[in-house]
């Protein structure tokens, strides 16, 4: 059965309405670089009963300064549903946005994957799209979170930096949400889509995430002095700080995280030891190779370990290894701009186009 849906556009806000048949309004936030008149996982909802209002903003702003606009949007879709209860959801910037606009009403329970809860720092994806720490817009989560009677589920991968830095955030600014620490990257949505979590949790939102995370073995067993030092560690090495290599491998959390070891290997490749961010690297990508739960992390993230040591024994001039290494990797993951430019500079331009 067709649902009716209508759009309307908020200066830089674009919105869509999907009605559906529950008493459910999902409002869905979308991810950077979705283009203006689409929106982020609209597929994965428009397979639920749920009614969903779908934001997103245009200027990849991460929905700062919107909140007119957005409450202008919600109030319409809520005289056209009259839902009985309301979900906030999004991942990254999206995560963001649920999260603001959810501790700003009050009025919803929240999901929020991978957010970013302090903005504009080194490393971040936020401060690629321009975003300052100081911006004016940015509110006190803190302050906002003290009268929030509502169910507050945030997501962080820690084999992330960022993630790893909101996980000890969240922990100090909102301390009566649920932190869910996973053994995945920042795009732990994709993942815990690819391991079926997803779609069992937004079917009714009545299922418990932290027992479903666990049936996955997705829970991550890691301190906060290993969190905080992830993530400060991560940011001095995006600021290009020298960050000392044993800062990382003495970590307890070391040995088991991937994330952590490819800070590692990045390290050792700033110092000059190339021999030791190979062998580190490789380690990184055969842990994950081995767990199943691993297989599952998104490609885009896999790729890059293999793709970083081709890029490494491209500028020593070991021209063949890159070669024969690029053309195993382009065997396993599809190709993307960057590694048909690698593939184009290598010359394999034949094996690139398969």
């Amino acid at each position: 059965m067709d649902h009716p849906t209508s759009a309307s556009r908020h200066g830089r806000l674009d919105s869509l309405l999907k009605h559906g048949e529950s008493k459910l309004l999902v409002i869905v936030f979308s991810q950077v670089r979705v283009p203006a008149g689409k929106f982020g996982l609209e597929r994965l909802f428009a397979k639920t009963r749920h009614n969903c209002l779908f934001l997103n903003d245009t200027g990849s702003d991460w929905y700062l300064g919107l909140e007119h606009a957005i409450d202008a949007a919600l109030s319409a879709a809520m005289g056209e549903v009259s839902p009985e209860r309301m979900i906030y959801y999004g991942s990254s910037m999206g995560g963001y946005g649920a999260l603001l606009t959810g501790l700003r009403r009050q009025d919803g329970d929240t999901h929020a994957f991978g957010p970013e809860l302090r903005l504009g720092r080194s490393g971040y994806q936020s401060t690629a799209y321009e975003i300052d720490a100081n911006d004016q817009r940015l509110v006190d989560f803190k302050s906002l979170a003290e009268t929030y009677s509502h169910e507050l589920n945030l997501y962080f991968g820690c084999f992330d930096a960022v993630d790893a830095a909101g996980a000890i955030a969240a922990n100090e600014l909102l301390p009566k949400a649920r932190r869910h620490l996973l053994r995945s990257t920042h795009a732990n949505h994709d993942h815990l889509y690819s391991l079926n979590i997803i779609r069992r949790l937004i079917r009714t939102f009545e299922r418990d995430p932290a027992r479903e995370l666990a049936s996955k073995q997705l829970n991550c067993d890691i301190t906060a002095n290993d969190l905080r030092a992830f993530g400060d560690l991560g940011e001095a090495l995006a600021s290009d700080a020298v960050v000392d290599p044993a800062d990382i491998t003495e970590l307890e959390a070391f040995q088991a995280n991937p994330g952590l070891m490819r800070l590692a290997a990045e390290t050792y490749a700033r110092a000059g030891d190339l021999d030791k961010a190979l062998e580190t690297m490789e380690k990184a990508e055969a842990l994950v190779e081995s767990d199943p739960v691993l297989q599952g992390l998104p490609k885009r993230w896999r790729k890059q370990l293999p793709l970083q040591r081709v890029n490494w024994f491209f500028k020593a001039g070991q021209t063949e290894m890159a070669r024969q290494l690029l053309t195993e990797t382009l065997e396993r993951f599809p190709a993307d701009e960057a590694m048909l430019t690698l593939a184009k500079q290598l010359s394999l331009g034949s094996t690139a186009s398969k």
